[in-house]
């Protein structure tokens, strides 16, 4: 229950959003509202006359609010009429007489519905235009003449599609002129007359175990939770004869009772925010919120530089990065300008945070087809949450490329440290390459993406078999493109090694220094050594500093035998060598020989055998690899001035 009264306390926080509509922004419903997609517009005037109609557009515009009931939010089968806007079948008089389908009962009850709402005192002037117009039974007549829909002779045909759906069952909404917003699904005071309306007529009065109070309950919930075509419900209790409740009570109320007002707040609420602001992919869905007030969260599903992306609080201009990069034309440059400003506008961001704030997580499965399930929900206070998050950003990060929006919404990639998604690691770990990138079993990466939601929250320990999952894939150069292999899975595996060395109490800025004594480090440094000698033996690099020709060398070719049996594959991948050292200039011989001597004398007293490395030698090729390039820059530097 903290969960569905966390997200009453966020709708009644943002009831004065309910029913506003402003163009590309998702809109937090009113009580006794839903959404369907329309297909067809129909306009009239206060009179009830017929004016026009449209078919619609495929598009964000199609989605409409419509006022519903219990019944006819839950319907799957039997007659259930929403209470103005719905399919031919209950709108149109002339149904029967089009498609010989005998739908006379669905006609009837929805008049009978929209008579009672027009006769009450929460009527309005549509609702009395739209009851006066359909009371005539000649929608389908209407829309034949104008052209919106096709008759096959006499009859309605559904070989003629709108947005795939055969014309008997294409959805109508209502347009009433003369009315200061005469869109019938934009129009708030609608909406709160019929909300007024439906409250009033209330339901069964149980004890709700929600409020504590004896109100109007329901056991029909809402359902289009994630999206408009989501059948899957939140809490569901219908298979009286199955195993849903038996055995444990004796009726669905002992499970759980709610009140209508309740369950249509939370689940109002909860769409609205998954809208809004939530992840979804994989068939899952994860959301961050701040539950006390409206305030955009950073998104912990994306990287870390992304993760800012939307956020208004984030005052950080990157266009401006890119518009007043240095002219040396040197990579890092940007990287390290972008590195400064960001991090100052974190800071900034994060001191926006107030002590008494509070930070919901929540994390929705398709159990099956028709009920979801919360596999992870917690709930914190804001400064906990983001001192969490900033804590994973920092330790759990390594230099790669990242995709960003640049200027005019096109992306661009910028080499500079930040942590990776949930998703990326899990990609790195259990993914294979296709066409475009890493893909995975769609399973196995949500269920991974939840085991490091703690992570990110809690700053626990990132699970060490998914951290040897990734060694061994990063362990496999050959076996996907260079650069899929190097960004995707190298770079983001030494985050998630990183991120688990520096929980240990230790950090990684003096990382080669400190591990002297590490077998696994040293062989990792030793691979890199002899990687980097054949590439500046063998390629030719461009005036931007780029390998021209491009080809596995041994180190890579032999890489995952070498993580196994080091020692052995070692002799080998030097052997293969000795002919590349011949085209070596003297000073960079001499400096790989001085490299390579520095690390076997470690190494020979810590055990030079063919025991397999841990994933520390990953770090460690990585960080060996990085010195060498700079090493070898400041060294012909030196030389060009000299």
């Amino acid at each position: 229950m903290a969960l569905l009264k966390t997200l009453v306390d966020v709708y009644d926080l943002n009831e004065n959003l309910a029913g506003v509509v402003k163009h590309g922004q998702p809109v937090l419903l009113p009580l006794s509202h839903s959404t369907v997609n329309a297909q067809i517009e129909v306009a009239i005037d206060g009179e009830g006359n017929f004016i026009s109609s449209k078919k619609l557009e495929k598009g964000f515009d199609v989605v409409t609010i419509i006022p519903v009931t219990e019944d006819s939010a839950s319907r799957s089968s039997g007659i259930a009429p929403h209470p103005l806007c719905d399919k031919l079948c209950y709108l149109a008089g002339d149904y029967s007489r089009y498609t010989g389908d005998k739908k006379e009962k669905y006609y009837e009850s929805y008049m009978n519905h929209l008579r009672d709402w027009a006769d009450s005192e929460y009527s309005h002037p549509m609702v009395a235009a739209i009851q006066k117009y359909l009371e005539r039974g000649c929608l389908i007549q209407d829309l034949v003449r104008d052209k919106t829909l096709e008759l096959d002779g006499d009859r309605l045909t559904d070989s003629i599609k709108i947005h795939g759906l055969g014309q008997t069952g294409a959805n109508v909404r209502f347009t009433v002129y003369g009315n200061d917003i005469p869109q019938v699904w934009q129009n708030r005071e609608l909406y709160e007359r019929y909300s007024s309306y439906y409250e009033k007529k209330g339901g069964e009065i149980s004890l709700c175990y929600l409020s504590g109070e004896i109100e109007p309950c329901t056991d029909k919930h809402p359902s289009k939770i994630r999206g408009s075509g989501d059948k899957a419900k939140l809490i569901s209790g219908n298979d009286e004869s199955g195993f849903t409740y038996r055995g444990r009570f004796t009726s669905k109320d002992e499970a759980v009772s709610l009140g209508y007002e309740a369950s249509q707040k939370a689940h109002n609420a909860l769409k609205w925010l998954i809208q809004k602001q939530g992840y979804t992919r994989d068939d899952s869905t994860i959301v961050c919120f701040m539950a006390n007030r409206d305030m955009k969260l950073p998104n912990m599903m994306r990287d870390s530089v992304n993760a800012y992306e939307g956020v208004e609080e984030f005052d950080f201009d990157l266009n401006s990065i890119f518009l007043n990069a240095p002219e040396s034309g040197k990579k890092n440059d940007t990287g390290k300008i972008f590195a400064k400003q960001f991090n100052l506008a974190v800071m900034g961001y994060a001191g926006k945070i107030k002590q008494d704030d509070r930070v919901a997580v929540i994390a929705l499965d398709a159990a099956t087809t028709g009920r979801l399930s919360v596999v992870y929900y917690d709930e914190m206070g804001g400064t906990q949450y983001i001192k969490a998050l900033l804590y994973w950003q920092e330790h759990c990060k390594w230099k790669r490329f990242i995709p960003i929006a640049g200027a005019e919404g096109e992306r661009k990639g910028l080499l500079c440290e930040a942590s990776p998604s949930p998703r990326d690691m899990a990609l790195a770990a259990f993914g294979t390459q296709r066409t475009t990138g890493l893909d995975g079993d769609s399973k196995l990466i949500k269920a991974s993406v939840y085991r490091l939601l703690p992570c990110i929250t809690k700053n626990v320990k990132i699970p060490e078999d998914m951290i040897r999952s990734a060694a061994r894939r990063s362990s496999m150069p050959q076996s996907m493109n260079e650069k899929v292999w190097f960004n995707q899975v190298l770079c983001v595996t030494c985050a998630m090694i990183r991120f688990n060395y520096e929980k240990g109490g230790k950090t990684m800025e003096h990382f080669l220094e400190e591990n002297l004594d590490n077998r696994s480090v040293l062989f990792g440094r030793l691979l890199a050594v002899y990687d980097f000698l054949e590439q500046r033996a063998m390629f030719g690099y461009d005036e931007n500093g780029k390998v021209k020709e491009q080809r596995a060398t041994n180190a890579k070719r032999y890489w995952n035998a070498y993580s196994s049996r080091p020692a052995k594959t070692l002799k080998t991948i030097k052997q293969n060598l000795i002919s590349y050292e011949k085209k070596l200039r003297d000073y960079e011989l001499k400096k790989f020989e001085e490299w390579t001597g520095e690390i076997m004398i470690h190494l020979a007293d810590k055990g030079f055998d063919n025991r397999p490395l841990s994933e520390l030698y990953l770090p460690g090729y990585y960080l060996q690899m990085e010195y060498m390039k700079s090493e070898l820059q400041n060294f012909k530097t030196k030389e060009n001035e000299q």
